[in-house]
């Protein structure tokens, strides 16, 4: 997983887990407190409602995460329903586990995802040359799709980079744009390797747009006449008309609004080539670029230790069973919890997070 997917995985489940109020109903079961039947139900009900909205906009990550941390009880209807009779099909030790999961994921992985963000996690950036002149710097994500467990050469890494600069220079002198050179902000990996390229906002924005437009026109292509589709597809996009105004602005003239095209073509057959792609030509779509752009030809690939990964799960999933043992073993009997100044243990861990 991505890092920038971690801190998307995270803010999401969070966000559901604070809408729910999951660990609200959770120290009522678990305290034994007693309430109005009738609104109790009705709180459980709406509870599950508004997770389960949640939930249906959720991606992978986020179901690995609720796996990971112990959550998947609150995907099962017999779960809420026991909440709803208060009657002990449900264990403490369950619902202990559920508690520690939540408050994981609610106050201990923001901590993570702050480590995990930089300050140029942004869309924009502003630039500040050798003359002390700000620039607006707008940023392009270029995804590499790649099978499951390859490893990428180094051949490929350097075709993309050098293929997006020379894409950057070619609409840089389309635009007259000599002040800002394209720059890399960060190259990340994880379920898939992306690399941050900023740039003029002009510029950017233009290549975005043309690698969208490109690919909605080619992805039905066959990669037979891969360069031959991608030169109609760049013409029907109306690019070549942005090179005649240029060329009316004396900004290029027609040799090198030719060799600007040509070379513009090149650029972008050779980032799908390399299985280069944006998130918005991976959105939701019935061809997505991560899987059409994956090489075809045999890629190094490593083998997974099944073992090793489970020995992780099972030492993670043993952390947070040990803390859920020694909550439960502290107190025999759930009404002993109410003896901590009219609070369970659950509101004495949450009293002393600053700011909860």
């Amino acid at each position: 997983m991505r890092r920038d997917r971690i801190i998307q995985a995270v803010s999401n489940l969070r966000e559901a887990l604070q809408a729910c109020q999951i660990r609200d109903l959770l120290r009522a079961a678990r305290s034994g407190q007693q309430t109005d039947n009738v609104n109790r139900t009705q709180n459980i009900l709406l509870a599950y409602n508004v997770f389960t909205r949640h939930y249906q906009n959720f991606s992978d990550d986020e179901k690995d995460l609720m796996a990971l941390f112990g959550l998947s009880p609150l995907l099962e209807i017999s779960f809420w329903s026991s909440l709803i009779d208060s009657d002990q099909t449900v264990s403490r030790k369950l619902l202990a586990d559920v508690d520690v999961g939540a408050y994981n994921i609610l106050f201990i992985m923001p901590k993570l995802r702050e480590l995990l963000t930089r300050d140029n996690d942004r869309d924009e950036l502003l630039l500040t040359d050798a003359s002390g002149n700000e620039r607006e710097m707008k940023r392009v994500r270029l995804l590499v799709a790649e099978k499951e467990r390859s490893l990428t050469t180094p051949n490929l890494v350097t075709n993309i980079l050098r293929s997006m600069d020379e894409l950057y220079e070619s609409l840089a002198a389309l635009y007259g744009e000599t002040r800002v050179g394209l720059a890399v902000g960060a190259i990340d990996s994880g379920s898939a390797k992306s690399f941050d390229f900023f740039g003029a906002s002009a510029i950017m924005s233009e290549i975005r747009n043309l690698l969208i437009n490109v690919w909605d026109r080619i992805k039905y292509s066959s990669e037979d006449n891969f360069r031959y589709q991608i030169e109609v597809a760049i013409m029907a996009s109306g690019f070549i008309a942005r090179v005649k105004e240029s060329q009316m602005a004396n900004l290029v003239n027609e040799e090198q609004g030719q060799r600007i095209t040509r070379s513009v073509a090149k650029s972008i057959e050779m980032l799908f080539r390399c299985g280069a792609y944006t998130e918005e030509m991976d959105s939701p779509r019935e061809v997505k670029a991560s899987v059409y752009l994956t090489p075809k030809v045999p890629m190094i690939e490593f083998k997974t230790d099944d073992s090793r990964m489970q020995t992780k799960r099972d030492d993670l999933r043993d952390a947070l069973e040990m803390s859920a043992d020694k909550l439960e073993s502290t107190f025999k009997d759930p009404k002993d919890m109410l003896k901590l100044r009219g609070k369970d243990m659950g509101d004495e861990v949450q009293a002393a997070i600053p700011g909860e």
